[in-house]
């Protein structure tokens, strides 16, 4: 076959311009597309946000804490306070009461068996898990052999005292024997040394006090060998004491390696219901661990024993007092309002909250109830209080809230409306205002929230949902 026949045949191939195929996209336009559609995804979320914001003054509203009686108000607007009357609410959480309690392991080790699980009861004693106990039952049987050597020991060593006794009973014998002859002896001598000088040979009384001297001799030797017996008994009595030490602590050893042995079954140190388990079967428990949890193996809690860290606003904290009645609801059990009391106001606000925490005690707690459970707490007057302002007038005071008559619109007797900055856009509501007015601001009775900014005059550039932006704030 020619080359001008081998040139044809591909000219009219399927990837020929010429046939008509479809062509294939640009390699470049895919990425393009990917920006496209980033783009669009970004204006879409974030479109509004980079439009300019209309620039509006502002105003806040004023809270005050008045007394229930307001002068003007009807007493349909403004209830008197009563043992009934619900002061403020707020929400928080279930937790135990005090706190929780934690069962560690005492001991470093492996866990064997975990015979508990959350939501399980238990009982004071109950065994809640096992470590691997292979080791602390050897080091209890090496503890035993240790002190049955030294028992043993010191059988064998006191065994010498009987044999020393009766060698010294033996040398006291002999020393009273040889003081005898010591005596007969010396009786002698002086008898021999009286006599008429000539009658007696000189050598014969010379002999008898040297005989005299001899046994005294004998006496002496015989009390340096009874101090030596004496020395030796001694000296095994305070090896017996030794020895007697020794089993002493050997036993102190044996009883902290049984403590040992009893720790790795970690039993409830309390009747109550598991809360948190960390332990698992093959997991290390270290009581030198640098985690805070290395040790623990359960978390327990009484479910009879419950209270609830409610979080009060710092506008409602004014009313807040120890032994204040509270009611307390949950999603769990919406027909159910649990009695409670406040027991502790805590030491320290929280800043970015803008909260300050109390301990509520649930008086009657329903067993379903969990540590962690979302509740809603409605405080009542009652109580005392912990600082001076706690006379009758100042419980009986209430948050009021007023607002700068510049900024509403539409008033019209007791209904009026304003326009307020919600997340950086301007929102119109519908107010029910009251007829006291202080200092250019009209009492409100429903409408407006402690904290909210009212944007002030002009309002013709307004639109519901318009982004706007104070003149002392920076847009976001």
């Amino acid at each position: 076959m020619s080359l001008e026949k081998l040139e044809s045949l591909r000219g009219s191939g399927p990837s020929s311009p010429k046939a008509g195929g479809p062509r294939r996209l640009p390699a470049a336009l895919l990425p393009i597309g990917l920006v496209f559609a980033f783009l669009v995804v970004f204006g879409l979320m974030f479109g509004s946000r980079l439009l300019p914001a209309q620039e509006v003054k502002t105003a806040p509203v004023i809270v005050r804490r008045t007394s229930g009686d307001l002068g003007s108000e009807s007493p349909e607007s403004q209830p008197q306070p009563s043992s009934a009357q619900l002061l403020f609410q707020a929400s928080g959480w279930v937790e135990p009461d005090p706190y929780i309690t934690n069962v560690p392991s005492l001991v470093n080790g492996v866990v064997r068996e975990v015979l508990v699980l959350e939501g399980h009861a238990v009982k004071k004693g109950d065994i809640l898990a096992t470590l691997i106990d292979d080791d602390a039952k050897l080091d209890v049987q090496e503890a035993e052999r240790t002190i049955a050597t030294l028992d043993a020991t010191q059988v064998a060593h006191c065994a010498q005292l009987p044999v020393l006794n009766a060698g010294m009973h033996a040398i006291q014998q002999r020393i009273a024997a040889h003081r005898a002859l010591h005596a007969e002896l010396e009786d002698k001598a002086q008898r021999l040394a009286a006599v008429r000088k000539g009658s007696v040979p000189e050598q014969d009384v010379k002999q008898a006090q040297l005989k005299v001297d001899g046994q005294q001799a004998v006496i002496e030797e015989a009390n340096a060998e009874l101090a030596g017996i004496i020395a030796e008994i001694n000296k095994v009595d305070l090896e017996r004491l030794t020895v007697v030490a020794r089993i002493s602590a050997a036993q102190t050893a044996l009883a902290r390696k049984q403590l040992a042995l009893e720790r790795t079954t970690i039993k409830a140190s309390m009747d109550g219901m598991v809360l948190r388990l960390h332990a698992a079967p093959g997991k290390k428990r270290m009581l030198e661990g640098n985690e805070a949890t290395s040790a623990l193996i359960v978390e327990l809690y009484d479910p009879a024993k419950l209270q609830a860290r409610i979080d009060i606003p710092l506008t409602e904290a004014a009313g807040l007092r120890i032994g204040q009645p509270v009611k307390i609801t949950t999603d769990l059990l919406p027909d159910a309002k649990f009695d409670a009391e406040v027991t502790r106001i805590v030491g320290e606000a929280d800043l970015q909250r803008n909260t300050l925490q109390a301990k509520v005690r649930i008086l009657n707690p329903d067993l379903r109830l969990r540590p962690e459970m979302l509740v809603r707490a409605e405080f009542y007057p009652g109580g005392t209080s912990t600082h001076s302002s706690s006379s009758p007038s100042h419980r009986n005071q209430r948050l009021s809230i007023y607002a700068p008559t510049a900024a509403l619109l539409n008033q019209s007797g007791t209904t009026a409306q304003a326009w307020v900055i919600e997340d950086h856009r301007a929102q119109r509501r519908d107010l029910k205002v009251g007829t006291e007015e202080r200092d250019n601001h009209l009492h409100v009775l429903d409408g407006l929230r402690p904290g909210d900014q009212l944007i002030l005059p002009p309002h013709n550039k307004l639109k519901e949902g318009s982004r706007v932006r104070a003149k002392n704030q920076v847009a976001r």
